[in-house]
């Protein structure tokens, strides 16, 4: 039995917001992609508090003869 006219347009509808979904969320990530692009990257400062800090090197015991 073909499907009812009004179930074909609905289930349309759903399929169609759904790509819209997708596509928004496609847009708005490039979106921020190209924002990040749109500044100059900062001057490098080693002394910068918000750089991740190298882990500390272990301590080499010497042994006293």
């Amino acid at each position: 039995m073909p499907e009812p006219a009004e179930d074909m347009i609905v289930r349309n509808l759903i399929e169609s917001l759904e790509q819209l979904r997708s596509d928004l969320d496609r847009m708005e990530l490039w979106a921020a992609v190209l924002g990040s692009f749109a500044h100059p990257v900062p001057e490098y400062n080693p002394d910068d508090p918000h750089l991740l800090r190298p882990w500390p090197q272990p301590r080499v015991r010497r042994e006293r003869y």
